[in-house]
């Protein structure tokens, strides 16, 4: 598996073939330098129980993250998982008792206005808010929406998820078999869907179009495959900046079955192509950074770039 330092050097390489003038090399390799250091902060928050971490698993294909089990929640302090120019932060969810909670929102609000240490740019890059699908009373998952809404000022960059969406109904209607939702599901979950865009934009103002998923599960003796993943995973590259959506995309999950079922593969495009093509859009524009405000090499760039995510996208796709 290829990471993001593969993908720099792989860039890098085709710079050294393009470009003869020794000045203009070095140049290039040095905004390349900068680049290749960036990193890309996503916070995941949520109630207790509501799959934080089994769907950072699901999505990254690691088991760094700890899964809670039982009665007592796993992740009781603001987790930090790195993995190369990934970082994830992984909250604790709300619902411990006033007090506890009281901490929690206040160690939230902080991270979230955080600024990098060499900038004044917001730390995190993207807040992914996880809600459970299956929880009739929204109250306190309303409560977190508003704090991040009112918190965090890349309001574009939130994304709505409802997991655990095959037991929004107690189980019922979903086929098991195929791992997806039956009809009558598909037109609760919708439902509730469009209930949570219409609460947030009336309260807030901000549209926000959320979606429902499954980061599944195994037990050790029972195994259920992710559903929607791949959907979840395209719209947090989708809004990302450039070389950040290509640092996601390189730390992808390796096990091509959190990715087959989603809502396109019964026809249409597959999320996962929809991926593919941000993908190739943003080594592009990564390519075209490079040379912003450095040199002009003519048709170079588009040659440079051409061959990058040809070459790249080899690695993945």
């Amino acid at each position: 598996m290829k990471n993001y330092e593969d993908v720099m050097a792989c860039i890098g390489k085709i710079i050294n073939e393009n470009v003869s003038d020794e000045a203009e090399r070095v140049k290039i390799h040095k905004r390349m330098l900068k680049l290749s250091q960036d990193k890309v902060n996503i916070m995941i928050v949520g109630g207790t129980g509501v799959g934080k971490s089994s769907t950072i698993n699901a999505l990254f294909d690691t088991s760094d993250a700890k899964v809670g089990v039982g009665v007592d929640p796993e992740t009781i302090s603001i987790d930090r998982y790195e993995m190369g120019n990934l970082v994830l932060w992984d909250t604790p969810g709300l619902g411990h008792g006033v007090n506890e909670d009281k901490r929690h929102r206040k160690n939230i609000i902080a991270k979230l206005t955080e600024t990098e240490e060499s900038s004044e740019k917001l730390l995190i890059d993207l807040v992914l808010v996880i809600v459970d699908a299956s929880n009739r009373d929204m109250g306190t998952s309303y409560e977190l929406i508003n704090l991040i809404i009112n918190s965090y000022a890349h309001k574009d960059r939130i994304i709505i998820a409802l997991n655990q969406c095959d037991m929004a109904m107690k189980g019922r209607f979903w086929n098991y078999k195929e791992n997806k939702p039956e009809p009558q599901l598909v037109d609760f979950l919708e439902q509730k869907v469009d209930s949570i865009r219409r609460r947030i934009y009336e309260s807030n103002g901000i549209k926000v179009d959320p979606i429902y998923y499954s980061a599944g599960y195994t037990d050790g003796v029972e195994c259920q495959k992710p559903y929607n993943i791949s959907k979840l995973f395209y719209l947090i590259v989708k809004n990302l900046k450039s070389n950040k959506a290509v640092i996601v995309c390189t730390r992808k999950t390796r096990d091509d079955e959190n990715t087959r079922y989603d809502e396109y593969n019964n026809g249409g495009r597959t999320y996962k192509e929809k991926t593919s093509n941000v993908f190739m859009d943003a080594v592009k524009e990564t390519c075209e950074a490079v040379w912003d405000k450095v040199c002009d090499v003519g048709n170079t760039i588009a040659n440079v770039a051409s061959s990058a995510w040809n070459t790249v996208c080899s690695w993945f796709w």
